[in-house]
């Protein structure tokens, strides 16, 4: 019974000859095509690929040798089987034939039992091969796939490993900073009162210079020196000082505060409460060496409540946005800005938003902005994982990356993120 999926092609400028082999092979195949000359056979071939070829040799234009070199020469048609039947039957045709890559070498007349045993093994072999093609082309996209989540796995753990780093050195940093930063605190807090007395003093003596007689020596002494060393200046300029001075300690507070959220985050990866405002500014500290010589930070930050997360990923989300929109405005000599937005979605999600005055990107380029391995940069600036890396996490977390871009006008990636664990998509522990 004839395979209705089977197509043979049959090359013969004979028509008599095409004619015989057709009604021969009509119940081995559903579809029989027929081409008179070698070029006619290859504009077929290369509209339909046939499982099969009979091909004569002796051919006006392009002979069968030819034909056979060619086919067996392109990659597209190289692993279909060429049955060579010529009423050559010299040595020196079978084996040129054979060298040009057919199967098999029939001499004409040929019978039609054999013909049938012929064309059934070589469409069965074709059939094993073709499958063992199909397989192997399955095995080898297994394996690139795997090879690609063994990459990200990778990159995950080094990123993980790089984050949990970075932690004990904030760790390390903050603990050193924080205890002359309280010696500091404290005697910045005595010298405060000290010039307080100092000032009601003066005040005092003021008072007494009034008295004097104005023609005195004493006074003139005294009002001489007061004019030398501006007085009034610097009993206005010591509280600016004392002010400024004040301000610069609670930054440094800040930071070290900021350092130790930081570390805390980043040394473990399990389960806990946080805020991403909170998670936020601990990467900004983090990443502000990047940030301060781009772009400035403009803040519009709302009252979020805590979530249920591993904070250590989701600041590693922070830091891969925060980084990513530092390098995206280019050039430092035009600065540009970043501005960080939080906000709630009812009462199951909460959302942090990084947007940037950068280059922004093409719809083709967000198309692909997550896949591994993807990158805008240029060489040697990233390895195309980082929000690649983000997204799985968000996703981990039942979350989402909003974006939105515009060539030459920024982009802005949305973190939306549950409120509570339970809404996230089956998550992982850890």
């Amino acid at each position: 019974m004839a395979d209705p999926d089977c197509t043979i092609l049959i090359i013969d400028d004979e028509k008599i000859n095409v004619a015989v082999f057709s009604a021969q092979l009509k119940d081995v195949a559903g579809t029989i095509l027929a081409a008179y000359s070698g070029e006619e056979a290859l504009a077929i071939i290369a509209e339909q690929l046939p499982d099969l070829i009979l091909l004569d040799i002796m051919m006006p234009g392009m002979n069968g040798f030819e034909v056979a070199s060619k086919l067996k020469g392109n990659t597209a048609t190289s692993n279909i089987p060429i049955i060579i039947v010529s009423a050559l039957n010299d040595r020196d045709s079978c084996m040129q034939a054979l060298a040009c890559g057919a199967e098999e070498f029939l001499t004409k007349p040929v019978q039609k039992a054999e013909l049938l045993m012929r064309v059934r093994n070589l469409l069965k072999l074709k059939k094993y091969q073709d499958f063992l093609a199909a397989q192997s082309a399955r095995l080898e996209m297994q394996v690139a796939a795997d090879n690609l989540r063994l990459s990200e796995v990778q990159e995950q753990l080094f990123q993980s490993e790089k984050l949990a780093s970075v932690g004990q050195l904030a760790a390390g940093i903050a603990h050193e900073i924080n205890n002359p930063i309280g010696f500091v605190k404290s005697n910045f807090g005595r010298l405060r009162s000290y010039v307080d007395d100092f000032q009601e003093t003066l005040n005092r003596y003021e008072a007494i210079e009034s008295m004097l007689p104005p023609d005195s020596e004493a006074l003139r002494n005294l009002q001489a020196y007061k004019a030398k060393c501006d007085l009034r200046f610097i009993r206005k300029d010591i509280q600016d000082l004392l002010a400024q001075s004040q301000d610069g300690i609670a930054r440094v507070e800040k930071i070290v505060l900021d350092l130790k959220n930081f570390a805390r985050s980043g040394s473990n990866s399990t389960w806990d409460v946080a805020n991403l405002n909170n998670c936020l500014d601990s990467a900004l500290t983090i990443a502000n060496n990047e940030i301060k010589y781009r772009a400035d930070i403009v803040r519009d930050l709302a009252v979020i409540p805590d979530i249920e997360c591993i904070p250590a990923q989701i600041a590693q989300v922070f830091l891969n946005l925060l980084v990513n929109a530092a390098q995206a405005i280019g050039d430092p000599a035009e600065r540009g800005t970043v501005t960080l937005r939080s906000g709630c979605r009812g009462e199951k999600l909460v959302w942090v938003e990084i947007a940037d005055k950068g280059c922004g990107m093409t719809p083709e380029q967000l198309k692909r902005i997550f896949d591994p391995f993807y990158t805008t940069k240029a060489v040697g600036v990233g390895m195309g994982l980082g929000l690649s890396i983000s997204h799985g996490i968000v996703a981990r977390h039942g979350g989402s990356i909003e974006v939105q871009s515009t060539p030459g006008q920024g982009s802005s990636f949305c973190v939306v993120l549950p409120v509570h664990r339970e809404l996230s998509a089956a998550a992982p522990p850890g």
